[in-house]
């Protein structure tokens, strides 16, 4: 007799292998080899399915793979239902088996690790191959992280992904347009056949990072969003093969600076797997006019800083140097210090205007202080003609402007 396996199960197998799992690659070996079953299968064990157990949630589903069996002996004379040749499929007829003991039925596979285990039985509950890709476009952005594009089977135990902040339409919209348009990011996605979304990255291609005297710029995949476990590892794996230096040593939101090399870092002496903890680094942005509002929380370069050299930087520490801070999860940044838009200096009075610029630019009068001068129309408000030269706005009041298109207030 020869090993009869289900569609559905023979599918299943077929993408786990395609998505990374040994253990699924192993068995469909097993299973194209023209032997007889006894010399495969441990017992009487055959006619292999699947089956699924599910769990109602809010707009998806927690799935998870449950393997069935027949073991009775359809040869002996007392089976009931010997010689029907549906027997082996009725339900009193089958046994559930976990994971772990269909796959140690089969007799010549080797033995696996506990890590290569819990990969297989991850990438079974997927049926279909996953597609992953660098993106850099705001509409890539919006998709990635729009709850509604997102799958509608998870993994029992934890989804990051579907518990992202930031999957409202606003959210996703404004998360989008910071990413693409202020901060010059990219972003990895995971898809399955039909594009619903199963994972997310950032990666930072631009990291400033010291080292001696010197400054070098590294790559970073910040943290991974998503529905399996499995689908972290295949994320990493493309990063790795994509070049990028580093990834996050958490995948959380708490532990900002420590990562861990996913190749040779040549520049920072630094090997594969090797960990580069404690390190503070810098992104400066292309803060583009095409910005239009908005900023997402973010999980590691959370922290907008304002150097001397009058550049935008993401950080990943807190800085004295900071005007705001990418924590909030309504869509846009909190300010902490402003920018004034005279001179641009940053300063960390609650006064538009630092406090050298508004003693030279007002008077003090029995109603309080006045900005001295004429006004000039633009943008439909109006602003103090001296922030102008010949009625366009100065370069400070310009990076004023585009900083206000960070917070909720503007």
């Amino acid at each position: 007799m020869k090993i009869t396996v289900s569609e559905e199960l023979k599918s299943r197998l077929t993408n786990a292998s395609a998505n990374g799992s040994v253990i699924a690659d192993g068995i469909l070996s097993e299973l194209r080899k023209n032997a007889d079953a006894s010399d495969i299968i441990r017992g009487k064990a055959n006619y292999f399915s699947t089956k699924r157990k599910k769990q109602d949630l809010s707009g998806y589903q927690k799935v998870k793979i449950i393997f069935t069996a027949c073991t009775k002996d359809l040869t002996n004379p007392d089976f009931p239902d010997r010689n029907n040749p549906e027997a082996p499929w009725f339900n009193e007829n089958r046994t559930d088996i976990d994971p772990s003991t269909f796959v140690k039925y089969f007799r010549n596979l080797p033995d696996y690790s506990e890590e290569e285990m819990v990969y297989f039985q991850n990438a079974i509950c997927v049926n279909s191959k996953v597609s992953v890709k660098l993106h850099d476009k705001m509409s890539d952005f919006y998709d990635a992280y729009l709850g509604e594009n997102y799958t509608g089977i998870i993994q029992f135990g934890e989804s990051s992904l579907h518990n992202s902040c930031m999957r409202s339409e606003e959210t996703s919209r404004n998360a989008a347009d910071f990413y693409v348009n202020f901060a010059g990011a990219k972003i990895i996605i995971a898809r399955d056949s039909e594009k619903n979304i199963l994972g997310r990255a950032i990666v930072w291609e631009n990291v400033a990072c010291e080292n001696s005297d010197t400054e070098i710029t590294i790559s970073v995949l910040d943290r991974i969003y998503f529905s399996h476990d499995f689908i972290v590892k295949i994320i990493r794996d493309y990063a790795k093969n994509t070049g990028i230096g580093f990834r996050k040593k958490q995948n959380d939101s708490s532990n900002t600076i420590g990562f861990v090399a996913l190749n040779d870092v040549p520049e920072l002496n630094i090997s594969e797997n090797n960990k580069f903890e404690n390190r503070s680094l810098k992104i400066k942005v292309p803060a583009s006019r095409w910005h239009k509002k908005g900023a997402p929380y973010m999980d590691t370069f959370y922290v907008l800083c304002l150097f001397e050299n009058g550049n935008f930087y993401l950080t990943n520490e807190d800085d004295e140097n900071c005007f705001a801070v990418c924590r909030n999860t309504n869509g846009y940044a909190d300010l902490k210090n402003r920018i004034c838009p005279v001179c641009g200096i940053l300063h960390r009075s609650n006064e538009y205007l630092c406090s050298h610029c508004t003693d030279r630019y007002s008077m003090d009068t029995p109603f309080g202080k006045i900005f001295t001068g004429k006004t000039i129309k633009y943008q439909g408000n109006s602003y103090p003609n001296f922030l102008f030269r010949k009625r366009r706005p100065n370069q400070s009041l310009k990076r004023y402007l585009q900083v206000q298109k960070l917070y909720r207030e503007s």
